[in-house]
This record gives C-alpha cells, structure tokens and sequence, in this order.
C-alpha cells in the first residue's frame, strides 16, 4: 500500500511540474514578427530614443569583433546603453545605414521566445557603400504584454 501511495505522489508531483504550454497562435507570431520589423526599420531610421524601447533596461548585444587593429578576433558583449552611446562613431558616422530582414523565425513559450533573422544590410556612402549579410538572435520577454528585448547575438556572412 505504501509503494502505491509513494507511487501516486511521485506522479502527482511529476504531473504537477509540467506546466502545460501555452499554444501559440497565429496572432502571436504575427505580432512578434510585426515587432521585429519594426525594430529593424527604427534603427535603419536611427530614431535611438524609439529604439532604445525595444530593449529591456540591462539588454545584452553580443558578437565577434575584429577591429582593424586587432590581431584577432574577441568575443565581444555590450549593453544596450553602451551600444546607444557609440552610435556616432557606428551607424550615425555614415549618410547610409540600412539593415532589412530577409526571414524571420519565431519560436514562442508562454512570455518567452526566441527569433532568429537574415539581414542585409547597407553602410556607407553612394561612392563606397558596403553591403553584407548576417544573422541576428533575439531573446525576449513579454512583460506587461508588451515584448522586450533582452539580448541580440548577431554575426556578419558571407552573403549564401
């Protein structure tokens, strides 16, 4: 009888962990992905008052960094603050800068998820614009049911 009891408890506990998930809708990820575009139009706008509230206060942007005088390459994290007060030696510094998702995927869990992003992008001038690839990751939050950007790890390809 105590197998049996022990038995039953250990279900119930096990049954009571696994919070069921809550299904995604269509909905969901339309807005998310409408959130996302409108992320990459703000920043191609440098409108960094707007674009500072897509992030959560301690946001996190990561990626591989290869200064030219480096010897080589570091891994390179900074916040979302940090990366707002250097904008003028980055996308401010140029007349052109432009980035634009090619493909977004979405991955939704309750109040979290994750969205990968194709990119291309444009920086420079008329007579020498560089134009590449990358791969941006967001994680987020939804908080107060709005959406918040708690990291982006991005990288540069070469264009596939």
């Amino acid at each position: 009888m105590k197998i049996h009891l022990y038995t039953l408890i250990l279900g119930l506990v096990i049954f009571g962990c696994n919070t069921p998930q809550t299904k995604t809708s269509n909905e969901d990820t339309a807005k998310l992905e409408s959130f996302i575009t409108q992320y990459y139009s703000v920043m191609s706008e440098r409108d960094w008052n707007t674009y500072r509230q897509f992030f959560a206060d301690k946001a996190i942007l990561t990626t591989i960094w290869h200064g030219p005088n480096d010897p080589k390459p570091t891994l390179f994290s900074n916040s979302i603050t940090e990366f707002l007060a250097q904008t003028k030696n980055g996308p401010d510094s140029q007349p052109i800068f432009e980035e634009k998702p090619l493909t977004i995927t979405t991955d939704i869990k309750n109040d979290l998820a994750s969205v990968w992003v194709k990119y291309t992008a444009k920086f420079g001038t008329e007579s020498n614009l560089m134009q590449w690839q990358g791969y941006d990751v967001f994680s987020l939050i939804k908080f107060e049911n709005k959406w918040h950007i708690t990291s982006i790890t991005y990288l540069s390809i070469e264009s596939e």
